[in-house]
């Protein structure tokens, strides 16, 4: 597979992760309404842990692990489940779907960062710009000011925020790792990290099977578990590979757009001006970037 049919079909595997999602912070919306936190997070781990230890058993895929990626596989697993769910649901609860999706749009700028200063990324001024343009598109897009940040709800902001750093860093972990491994077995071992650290929490709460047998509950329980966790999580390891860990985080930059779009069907929420001049500029910040880094290919 040449290089620019690999990177079309990793920007095609990002706009289905994108999606995703999209839809699952409005189900964090929904769910965290019946069920606290940790119980989400645990029956979310748990379902992830079941379907991939299931496909990986049943095409009889090989599970060893090297004793030096222990390390690693635990610390992508505690960044990109526990924390980053943990975080992102809690973020909800405080200030709303549609807000933390729209702050995680810093996503591209912490990727970045992080590949000048630990990776020695080659700094462009194209690259830049975008990197600008995208926050510029964010910040229209919140229609926050910058001091209502401190005045209202910053442990709501501060809570996006972390979980942003969480998927950053956890991206940047399993891009050091997945090409070792069967993607499937790596999110395995990932989820498994997940389900134990959150799991032994269910047992200090009560829940009653009736809030699980609710159709609102349940459906999006689905949507957290099999599609958020499952079929995204594996979708996004491969988009990193084919088009890098920065392009990937800024495709995330198109989550307000579309969670705005489901609130719209769903809810008939009427997306305001700088929501859509904001996700317009957001678009653009994209084309940016892949231009930029379309350049860099072919200068290596």
């Amino acid at each position: 597979m040449d290089k620019t049919k690999g990177k079309t079909i990793g920007l095609l595997a990002m706009v289905v992760v994108v999606t995703i999602y999209g839809v699952s912070y409005i189900s964090r919306a929904v769910i965290s309404e019946y069920l606290p936190t940790v119980v989400i997070l645990g029956i979310q781990m748990a379902i992830m842990t079941i379907l991939f230890t299931g496909y990986n058993l049943l095409t009889k895929k090989m599970m060893k692990v090297k004793t030096k990626d222990w390390g690693l596989i635990i610390l992508s697993g505690l960044f990109g489940t526990t924390f980053f769910h943990g975080f992102t649901i809690l973020s909800v609860t405080s200030i709303g779907a549609t807000v933390s999706s729209l702050l995680f749009g810093f996503a591209a700028v912490f990727a970045l960062i992080m590949e000048i200063v630990f990776f020695h990324r080659k700094k462009t001024k194209l690259g830049i710009l975008g990197i600008l343009i995208s926050l510029i598109g964010v910040y229209i897009l919140m229609g926050v000011k910058i001091g209502d940040l401190m005045s209202t709800n910053f442990k709501g902001y501060a809570l996006c925020l972390l979980s942003t750093v969480s998927w950053v860093v956890y991206c940047f972990l399993t891009d050091r790792i997945s090409s070792g491994y069967e993607k499937t077995v790596l999110l395995n071992y990932q989820a498994l990290v997940g389900a134990v650290t959150t799991l032994p929490f269910l047992f200090f709460y009560q829940i009653e099977p009736s809030v699980l047998a609710k159709p609102s509950v349940f459906m999006n329980l689905i949507v957290l578990g099999v599609f958020n966790s499952t079929f995204a999580y594996f979708l996004n390891i491969f988009a990193i590979k084919k088009i890098g860990v920065l392009l990937s985080n800024l495709m995330l930059d198109f989550l307000p757009v579309v969670t705005i779009l489901i609130s719209l069907v769903l809810y008939k929420t009427i997306p305001t001006a700088n929501q859509i001049i904001g996700g317009i500029i957001i678009l653009a910040s994209v084309f940016m970037l892949d231009k930029d880094q379309r350049n860099l290919d072919a200068q290596s």
